[in-house]
């Protein structure tokens, strides 16, 4: 069935179902998390906007690096390898809402570790800010050649937002200038959330006229 609709979430669904079967104690079976991430790979690189192989990766994950028994040098060494893999994916598809979901996957790892199980647990907030400014950089640098891409001013207003969030303070000055012109873009480019924008502008105080809001992850 995937080799006909590679994205069907119903059949990734039941294939999750008959994994779990296979490897349950009354069958006997083994893990196959190696086996399944390696699937994910596979049909990744036939199709980067299959959101259910992104999806099913991402639940694969946490299973994956505990039963491999990564220490901490193994776990940073996977994190970095998939923030890579995904920045090279936005490359080639910056307007591509499921690679999005999954950089924002990563991210919310360093953000919000205990909204989800983390990859490297043992990261400082120092560590998790060095990652995060890495990957602002990054998406800056894919705004000058896609400015007209909403999910990037999106993903950097959110991200600058958990910066603020991560190290409890409150926008600095050129952040905040950052914020306020993001948000404007994000005014025309999708006017269909107009609402949303205008409640961001009036959280964090992103106007000209109004003092800097405080942080915080959307």
């Amino acid at each position: 069935m995937l080799s006909m609709d590679r994205r069907n979430f119903h059949a990734w669904g039941y294939r999750r179902h008959v994994v779990s079967q296979l490897e349950s104690r009354e069958l006997g079976g083994d893990s196959l998390v190696e086996s399944e991430f390696a699937y994910t790979d596979r049909m990744i690189r036939a199709d980067l906007s299959n959101f259910s192989a992104w999806h099913s990766r991402s639940t694969l994950i946490p299973r994956l690096l505990d039963e491999r028994g990564a220490g901490e040098e193994e776990r940073r060494a996977f994190l970095d390898a998939e923030f890579t893999q995904i920045r090279e994916a936005l490359n080639v598809g910056p307007d591509d809402q499921s690679l999005w979901y999954y950089h924002q996957f990563l991210v919310d790892n360093l953000v919000s570790p205990v909204r989800r199980p983390t990859i490297v647990p043992t990261l400082t907030v120092d560590q998790r800010v060095d990652y995060l400014l890495k990957e602002i950089t990054e998406i800056k640098d894919l705004l000058e050649d896609y400015e007209d891409v909403k999910l990037i001013h999106e993903a950097l207003l959110e991200y600058t937002l958990g910066l603020c969030q991560l190290e409890k303070r409150k926008p600095l000055e050129h952040e905040r200038q950052d914020l306020i012109s993001w948000v404007k873009k994000l005014k025309e480019l999708d006017p269909m959330r107009m609402g949303r924008w205008v409640d961001l502008e009036r959280d964090y105080g992103l106007t000209e006229l109004l003092p800097g809001g405080g942080g915080g992850w959307l």
